[in-house]
Order: C-alpha cells, then sequence, then structure tokens
C-alpha cells in the first residue's frame, strides 16, 4: 500500500455540542449542526441533562462513515444526567443520529436534552497500516504522542528538535492517532486507512 502524509498544525480539540446543540431528547432523528468534525475522525461523545425527573433515555444510533469511506455503525445508551458517553469507534463523518425507546418521565413530562459532539483524540487512520515516520515542521513545548489501539507506539517529547524521526516502520492496527500536547506542526508518513473488513 502506497504511503500518505497527514499534517497537523495545532492540537486537536473536543466539541461537545459539534453535531447536535442541546435540543430536547426524542424518538426520530436529530437534525444535525455539522456532519463531520475539522480535521480526522473523532469519537462521538452524547451528554445527557435531565430536566426535573429523569426520562426513560433509550438508545441513540450512530450512522456515519470512517476514514476508509466505509459506513460505520453504532448504538449509544446516555447516561444519567451530566455523564458524557462516548463511541468506541472513530467517525471521520455522521450521516444520522437517530433516538429510539426514549419515554418522557411520568412526573413533571419535562423532556431531557441531549447534546453530541466530538472528543479531542483524533485518529489519522484506521483499520490497520504502517507506521512509517514523523517530520516535526514546528516544534512547541508538549509532548506529541503516537498511539493505536493497542497502546502508545512512540512518544516525541516536548520542544523536540525540528526533523524526521523515523523510519519506525511499524504496523498499526485498529486505528492510528497522533496528539500533541502543544501547538508543534507535525507531517506523519503512514499507510492509508484500510477498510476494516480487509483489516488484518
Amino acid at each position: 500500500m502506497s504511503a500518505s502524509r497527514t499534517n497537523i498544525a495545532a492540537a486537536p480539540t473536543a466539541d461537545d455540542d459539534g453535531y447536535v446543540v442541546s435540543v430536547n431528547m426524542k424518538v426520530g432523528a436529530y437534525t444535525l449542526a455539522a456532519s463531520s468534525p475539522p480535521a480526522g475522525a473523532r469519537k462521538v461523545t452524547l451528554k445527557r441533562t435531565a430536566v426535573g425527573t429523569a426520562d426513560t433515555p433509550g438508545t441513540v444510533a450512530l450512522v456515519g462513515r470512517d476514514l476508509s469511506g466505509q459506513t460505520i455503525t453504532e448504538t449509544l445508551i446516555p447516561g444519567a444526567t451530566g455523564v458524557t458517553v462516548t463511541s468506541t469507534k472513530f467517525f471521520a463523518a455522521i450521516t444520522s443520529i437517530t433516538g429510539a425507546g426514549w419515554v418522557i418521565d411520568g412526573v413533571e413530562a419535562t423532556e431531557d436534552t441531549i447534546i453530541v459532539g466530538w472528543g479531542a483524540q483524533m485518529a489519522i487512520a484506521t483499520g490497520s497500516g504502517t507506521l512509517h515516520g514523523v517530520m516535526v515542521n514546528t516544534t512547541a513545548a508538549g509532548a506529541v504522542v503516537i498511539a493505536d489501539a493497542s497502546g502508545t507506539i512512540a512518544t516525541l517529547k516536548a520542544s523536540i528538535a525540528e526533523g524526521y524521526y523515523g523510519p519506525y516502520d511499524v504496523s498499526w492496527s485498529g486505528f492510528l492517532s497522533v496528539t500533541p500536547a502543544a501547538a508543534s506542526d507535525v507531517t506523519v508518513i503512514h499507510s492509508g486507512s484500510m477498510p476494516e473488513s480487509y483489516a488484518t
């Protein structure tokens, strides 16, 4: 598989209502404020706020695509009020977010509210592949952590010298994420995303 390059010019940030801004819970599709995070693929986050007596939350179904363009799905169960629930999969895009099984409380009959967004950890490839190396273009006072589904692959220390680090040529599986703790500008050389059904 040919190599790809991904540039990360700033530390990725979370947006807890990037997909769905605070709205009453319901059975049916929620209106999307955005269809994708600003870069890469992110895990989806969901938080419920009880209004009066807590409702029966039901489930929230996510449909979207991964970085290889394949359709992926996941179902989340909203937690107790104020508790953030996070998907296990990284979504590069969301096509629908749909509630099911929600039942309004029988005391005040006030709908709980919900927000849906994305986390800060950013996957730059999913499935499986090879990490070739990292070019540090601009250094900053924060470490850069490279990881996959099994854990940390490498950590480039804070204020590391600019230049190329590699070749690593190590296999990654599940996802490949690069997380700068500060405003370092890095370019990652890696194999592209492979559909999960083809990944080994």
